[in-house]
């Protein structure tokens, strides 16, 4: 066999592995792989509560965790590479007792390119509609609210160049009352 025909029969085989890797990487479902490795950790994680795709090679994972009957709520965070998705970073708060709402800030310019911080947190009553926060610049964020299992709520918020440690959260009700953070 004349070596032209080998070296393009090899290029055309290389090509051809190259686009069945990249087909085979390009339908697996995100959500499924990301929680595939998050599982795959080994950590006692009860639920997985919802997954935010940043953008096509960067998410978070929303969680709660319980063991030893202490309850936790925390994110992980995931970067996609060619061989699929990996853990970059995470972190995780016991449920405090006797609040009204939680937070939690996670540095994200380690992890992440484009992003600053999250700020996120869960709810403990019923009553809490909108979360505001209000940076050390002025500039006003709305977090985003998740609804689980019918009636459990968390919140969170993602920055993108501005920085959100030091800001004021504010919980606030159906009809704009502030709500405290103790119950009292």
């Amino acid at each position: 066999m004349p070596k032209k025909l080998k070296r393009g029969l090899l290029y055309c085989g290389a090509i051809l592995l190259l686009l069945a890797f990249i087909v085979n990487n390009a339908v697996k479902d995100d959500i499924q792989e990301i929680e595939k490795a998050l599982h795959s950790l080994n950590q006692p994680i009860s639920q997985i509560l919802y997954t935010k795709l940043l953008d096509r090679n960067q998410a978070i994972v929303f969680y709660e965790s319980s063991s030893v009957g202490i309850e936790s709520f925390g994110n992980a965070r995931f970067k996609k590479n060619i061989f699929g998705w990996r853990l970059v970073g995470a972190s995780s708060g016991q449920n405090p007792e006797g609040y009204k709402f939680s937070w939690s800030f996670s540095d994200l310019t380690f992890d992440f390119s484009g992003y600053t911080d999250l700020l996120s947190g869960k709810f403990f009553v019923a009553d809490i509609k909108e979360v505001r926060i209000v940076t050390k610049n002025e500039v006003e964020y709305h977090a985003e609210i998740i609804e689980y299992n019918n009636s459990k709520k968390y919140w969170f918020v993602i920055s993108e160049g501005e920085e959100l440690l030091g800001s004021t959260i504010t919980a606030l009700s159906q009809d704009g009352k502030i709500i405290e953070p103790l119950i009292e």
